[in-house]
């Protein structure tokens, strides 16, 4: 599960350098909108991907 959110995160990361890419190119608002609900989304996996590890640890696993 942790790698695919791993994955998740890579692509992310390529999304946001693109939108910034193409943002710069065309200084169209799309682009700052597809940022920020890129940013929201590497947000949400940051917190799904700590309460896992608080409940992994929690629950006594290494």
């Amino acid at each position: 599960m942790f790698a695919i959110i791993r994955l998740l995160f890579i692509l992310a990361v390529i999304l946001i350098g693109f939108g910034a890419f193409k943002y710069q190119r065309t200084r169209d608002r799309y682009w700052i909108r597809v940022i920020t609900w890129v940013l929201y989304f590497v947000l949400a996996l940051l917190v799904m991907f700590f309460g896992g590890l608080i409940i992994q640890r929690a629950m006594g696993y290494p």
